[in-house]
């Protein structure tokens, strides 16, 4: 059964495509967990997707509010302020004690899907129209506001021969092809240096959680390529602390170009290759099962 609360549609587009990337990824990272409370999954993947929620969600915040003081924003400290109210709300869950996790779950995933959906549609079109379209030259506008769509480059673009059956899956997967594409749009108009290093951090916190939710499938499920396809987990996490440590010693914008490119292939094949066949397997065991 699948139920995604947090549906993208045309009319949460700002018109900045690092922006609408990111929301994108937020919105399926949502759905990730509301497809896990449904597979009863939700209580042992709370605490790690609002760990996951907090980091990304600060790169965000942060590429909105430089966005914001670059073309000096009025309404910038009212907007960070709703920023800081969100943080603020996702750390209170943390320290939440509930008798019921599920219904903490279900709190946070609608919670998060609300604020969301409202804060695009109230805030975030608001400054990105006034930052498009404000008193500075049109030069300066074009520049920095948006990818035109003649430059709009989607290298991770989700297909339905990617998606694998298990819907928790393919919303972590999609999450992480947006996260990239976050990413590439940033590099497109010159930001992707100072994107790089939190979307690593943060695209390293989220395959754990995604790499745990696969792994705890397989084992629960006896499925014999389990210790292939875990070595295939490390090798991504050993490349992604390289490319943590080469930021520091070599030209970022090559490294940059180089991850985003890293990260796509490997997603995809991973997806094409390794997961589909482990899918597969599960599919079957699930279909015996019900016998």
């Amino acid at each position: 059964m699948s139920i995604k609360i947090a549906q993208w549609r045309p009319e949460y587009e700002t018109g900045n495509d690092i922006i609408d990337e990111q929301h994108k990824s937020l919105f399926s990272t949502i759905n990730a967990l509301n497809s896990a409370m449904l597979e009863g999954q939700g209580e042992a993947l709370l605490g790690k997707t609002l760990d996951s929620l907090k980091d990304y969600t600060t790169v965000h915040f942060d590429t909105e509010e430089k966005f914001m003081l670059d073309h000096k924003y009025p309404d910038y400290v009212e907007h960070k302020q709703k920023h800081e109210a969100l943080k603020a709300k996702v750390l209170s869950f943390e320290k939440k004690n509930y008798d019921d996790l599920s219904k903490l779950t279900n709190a946070v995933s609608h919670f998060l899907t609300d604020w969301l959906i409202h804060h695009i549609k109230d805030e975030d079109k608001k400054m990105i129209s006034f930052c498009r379209h404000g008193h500075w030259s049109e030069s300066k506008t074009d520049h920095i506001s948006s990818v035109s769509s003649d430059n709009k480059l989607e290298i991770a673009q989700w297909r339905t021969e990617y998606e694998t059956g298990y819907i928790l899956i393919d919303n972590q997967h999609q999450s992480l092809f947006h996260a990239i594409n976050a990413l590439n749009s940033a590099m497109l108009v010159g930001r992707g240096e100072e994107l790089l290093e939190r979307t690593l951090e943060s695209l390293k916190i989220y395959t754990t959680i995604h790499f745990e939710t696969e792994e705890e499938f397989m084992l629960k499920n006896n499925y014999p390529g389990y210790l292939e396809h875990k070595a295939k987990h490390e090798l991504l996490r050993q490349q992604v602390e390289e490319f943590n440590q080469q930021i520091k010693i070599q030209n970022t914008s090559q490294i940059t170009i180089t991850v985003s490119h890293f990260l796509t292939d490997w997603l995809i094949h991973h997806i094409k290759d390794e997961d589909k066949k482990m899918i597969a397997f599960l599919r079957q065991k699930r279909e015996q099962k019900q016998k």
